[in-house]
């Protein structure tokens, strides 16, 4: 996991946000500000993708602490969620109503659970690699070293 990359997350969640609160506050329709609500929902939903790659993805050469990493995470997730409940207001007072956005999270669910689990494949499949190719060379080099004692001996 990239701290960058979740902070890259919550700052294009947060500049998709502001561009929407300015837009609809300057009297725009709530349509018009669509691309940056997508934006915004692309930026937690990466979010999301990368704490699966934390929990599934490889155990070797993690960057930071296992605590350093959840709090940046859930840190993430409670800031997009604080403005996720704030978009929802906006929608539901400037936009289409209530049953649009319950519509659009029904939908998103559906989406949002075939991505997580594509993201989940592909972290097991990266962590069985990287992991199975250290498991290998540091089985080769302790075959090595056997084989080293063993021919220093006889």
């Amino acid at each position: 996991m990239d701290p960058v990359t979740i902070s890259a997350c919550i700052a294009g969640a947060t500049r998709a946000y502001n561009l929407v609160a300015k837009a609809v506050n300057a009297g725009r329709e709530i349509e018009d500000t669509a691309q940056y609500i997508g934006k915004f929902f692309d930026s937690k939903e990466k979010i999301l993708e990368i704490e699966k790659e934390n929990q599934y993805g490889p155990k070797l050469l993690r960057g930071s602490s296992v605590e350093a990493q959840a709090l940046e995470i859930q840190m993430a997730k409670h800031k997009t969620a604080e403005m996720e409940k704030n978009l929802r207001e906006v929608i539901v007072l400037h936009g289409p109503g209530e049953a649009f956005y319950n519509e659009m999270m029904k939908t998103r669910r559906t989406i949002r659970q075939a991505r997580l689990a594509a993201a989940e494949a592909k972290a097991r499949r990266k962590r069985l690699i990287i992991d199975g190719l250290g498991f290998a060379v540091i089985g080769g080099i302790l075959l090595a070293c056997v084989l080293f004692i063993v021919g220093a001996i006889l």
